[in-house]
């Protein structure tokens, strides 16, 4: 009986054939048709849309990395051309601002702006002086890799194509704005130096919200859904329900001072000597005295010339053993009549080595005592002989060798045994330096400074020390905790963290362990908020840059149980890792009733606030605050001032100028100040300031100064610019981002997630 395997066999090379058809149908064609089936939204979900666009995850990640791209494609291009990287600027990376691009270039397709692949090769050109090779772009393109697939030169053209249309439209929108008024002028210089003194008194929208009637929850489920994807900003007079980005973090703080101070206390003398003796020659050298030559250098230039003048007329009609009618002569007189007149420089030089230098002449005739000037010792050694100088000078350096006419003059102070140095150095050797003998600052007079860096040394030693035993500590934790959990959290009883307060009290540090903080939270705590470190970054001019801690926390891609280290501007050190993350989330209404409802009531209740500013404004005219207010109320009126609109602080005239923030006032904004100082002296005006949680009654006392002076001021400055130029880049640009925000409104721009900051 034949096997029933007979079958199989007799066919088996068609059956493999049909299999391996059917494994490329699975595996090349079915795929697409069962995406189309399913849907792609759930692992592609469209992020951005506008009128007539959209964009999906995928699409958007793309555009961003091609950008990344194409400006590490620049900046080498320019690297390749000579140019400095550091100092060139690159195009948007951001998703928000790559989106935006977009609808640029749609603006710039509908009034047929483009940009042609032969505009983008004359601004590579442009960009690289026309000093890199297609061969050398043909280069760069081929080290690019997206993931590990090779860059296309195609796909970085369509990506600078983008950021070439979209930079174009905004220089056509910018045309209009190549002057500013001088309207503008003299507003943007009254709101710098113009201050003013007010009085005020706040009405608090918070405290008329519970008077308001309570909403029905319908009312309150609409709210919320307008209000859900925004995120709460504390300037901003729109609600946001959507809860922010969260962490919980542990530090460790160093005391730099504490720790300086018990090092201190461990150094002896022995220590103190010998880092004096192993850093005297580049610590704690002593300037030296200044030389008779240094101090007749100080002489005045009219002592100087009358000097001059005196030898000239003493010295008139005699003929110079150096003049064209008397042949120069290497004889012991000659030699005589350098070294006297060089005594007056070098007042130490020995007679017997001045009666031996012999000293090359000029031809020019009278010359030689014209041009003298007396120079440090110092300088004088690299002086050229051919100065023709009669000085001292002269007789300090080696002579190189001249022309000169007579006898035969030795080429160099190696051929002359008897020559000497204008130090006045007896027998000193031909080779040896010039230079004066080091000297160093007394012991006794660097100790404190030598034991203040020894501490110093030792603090950051011990310090680095504990914070090497904490990372380890902490990285061990991280390998156990995430093993706990890639055995699904059973069995074994999960990992104890490092117990912050036990470690601070034996190593004398400061623990903290944070509750659930925004990053808005984490900076207002000041202390590890506010720390730094400095990173390595080759794409920097310095090659480093300092890295902010919230970076480290906050930023993307940030992990939890990563140690961090940090300083502040105090020199105390920091050690912390993130507990915990929270990410931006919307939440449902149940849980956001509260807020949603509060919310609501402080919308409702501005309109009740401003009524009775008003109120209060009405009365101030005619009676003043002391009739128009309780004595309650009497108690909260301010005198704020005086304050300008506008003001550059610490900073100085080199900064841009910002909006002022006088004591007193909660968030003053533009609208607030624009109010105010278009107010007349002696009146009264009820403004909400910016996130209109208060409404100001305000009373202005006094300008300063008055606005003729200012006026004749104003006149005076015409020519300087500079700082009126600050104030109306400013103004350009709140007019640019409202032109973008009516584009984005007339699109129909809308987010479906927030978009991320480039990395």
């Amino acid at each position: 009986m034949a096997g029933s395997f007979n079958f199989f066999r007799k066919y088996q090379r068609s059956m493999l054939v049909a299999v391996a058809v059917l494994a490329m149908l699975a595996f090349f064609v079915l795929p697409p048709f069962l995406q189309m089936g399913a849907g792609s939204s759930s692992s592609d979900p469209v992020v951005v849309t506008w009128k007539g666009g959209a964009v999906r995850e995928d699409q958007l990640e793309r555009a961003v990395a091609l950008r990344t791209l194409a400006n590490r494609f620049l900046m080498q291009a320019a690297a390749t051309a000579g140019r400095d990287p550091s100092r060139l600027p690159a195009f948007p990376e951001g998703e928000e601002l790559i989106v935006r691009e977009m609808l640029l270039a749609k603006e710039a397709e509908k009034i047929g702006l483009t940009v042609s692949n032969t505009a983008i090769n004359e601004f590579l050109a442009a960009w690289t002086n026309n000093m890199v090779r297609q061969d050398q772009f043909d280069a760069i393109i081929a080290g690019l890799r997206y993931g590990r697939a090779p860059v296309l030169a195609a796909d970085l053209f369509e990506s600078l194509r983008t950021a070439l249309v979209a930079r174009n439209t905004l220089l056509l929108f910018q045309t209009g704005f190549s002057g500013d008024p001088p309207g503008w002028r003299w507003d943007f210089y009254k709101r710098l130096e113009q201050s003013t003194t007010i009085k005020v008194f706040p009405v608090e929208v918070e405290n008329l919200a519970t008077s308001v009637q309570a909403p029905s929850e319908s009312e309150l489920k609409a709210y919320f859904e307008k209000f859900k994807n925004n995120l709460p900003s504390m300037r901003s007079p729109n609600p946001g329900f959507k809860e922010p980005h969260r962490i919980r973090y542990a530090s460790l703080m160093a005391d730099q001072k504490k720790f300086e101070d018990e090092a201190g206390k461990t150094i002896t003398e022995k220590d103190v000597e010998e880092f004096y003796e192993k850093n005297k020659e580049t610590r704690f050298r002593q300037s030296p005295p200044d030389s008779p030559l240094a101090q007749e250098s100080a002489i005045s230039s009219s002592d100087k010339k009358s000097e001059v003048e005196t030898k000239e007329e003493s010295e008139e009609g005699k003929p110079l053993k150096d003049s064209p009618d008397t042949p120069i002569q290497p004889e012991q007189d000659t030699e005589k009549k350098v070294s006297k007149d060089s005594v007056k420089t070098t007042p130490k030089e020995d007679p017997e080595q001045q009666e031996n230098t012999s000293q090359p002449s000029d031809s020019d005739n009278g010359s030689t005592i014209r041009r003298t000037r007396v120079m440090p010792v110092a300088f004088q050694v690299k002086e050229e002989v051919n100065e023709t100088d009669s000085s001292a000078k002269d007789t300090k350096q080696q002579p190189e060798k001249a022309p000169v006419t007579g006898a035969s003059i030795p080429d160099s102070v190696e051929e002359q045994p008897g020559a000497s140095s204008a130090t006045g150095e007896e027998n000193k050797e031909p080779g040896e330096s010039s230079e004066p003998e080091m000297t160093f600052q007394p012991l006794e007079e660097v100790t404190e400074q030598i034991r203040q860096e020894i501490s110093r040394q030792r603090a950051t030693e011990t310090i680095d020390a504990i914070f090497s035993a904490l990372a380890a500590d902490v990285n061990a934790y991280a390998e156990d905790r995430a093993l706990w959990i890639a055995r699904g959290k059973d069995g074994d009883k999960e990992p104890a963290p490092p117990d912050v307060k036990k470690i601070a009290e034996k190593q004398s540090l400061v623990a903290v362990e944070s509750n659930w903080l925004t990053v808005t939270e984490a900076a207002k705590g000041g202390g590890i908020g506010s720390s730094f470190e400095f990173v390595p970054d080759p794409s920097s001019r310095f090659g480093i840059r300092q890295q902010r801690w919230l970076e480290t926390m906050f930023g993307d891609g940030t992990i939890p149980l990563r140690p961090v280290t940090s300083r502040d501007a105090e020199g105390n050190r920091y050690f912390s890792w993130k507990q915990d993350d929270q990410e931006e989330r919307v939440p449902d209404f149940a849980e956001a009733r509260d807020n949603v409802e509060k919310a609501w009531r402080i919308v409702e209740a501005r309109p009740l606030a401003f009524k009775r500013a008003t109120e209060i404004v009405a009365k101030l005219d005619e009676k003043g605050f002391a009739d128009s207010l309780s004595k309650a109320e009497l108690e909260e009126v301010q005198e704020i001032g005086p304050f300008t609109w506008l003001t550059q602080g610490a900073a100085g005239v080199n900064a841009a100028p910002v909006l002022s923030s006088p004591q007193g006032l909660a968030m003053p904004g533009n609208k607030m100040m624009q109010k105010v100082f278009s107010t007349a002296e002696g009146k009264s005006v009820a403004v909400f300031n910016e996130p209109q949680t208060i409404c100001y009654v305000i009373r202005l006392l006094a300008f300063e100064p008055p606005e003729s002076d200012l006026q004749d001021r104003f006149e005076g400055v015409l020519g300087d610019q500079r700082r009126l130029s600050m104030v109306a880049q400013t103004a350009f640009a709140e007019v640019f981002m409202d032109w973008i925000a009516g584009l984005e409104k007339d699109l129909e721009l809308t987010w479906n997630r927030d978009p991320r900051l480039p990395r």
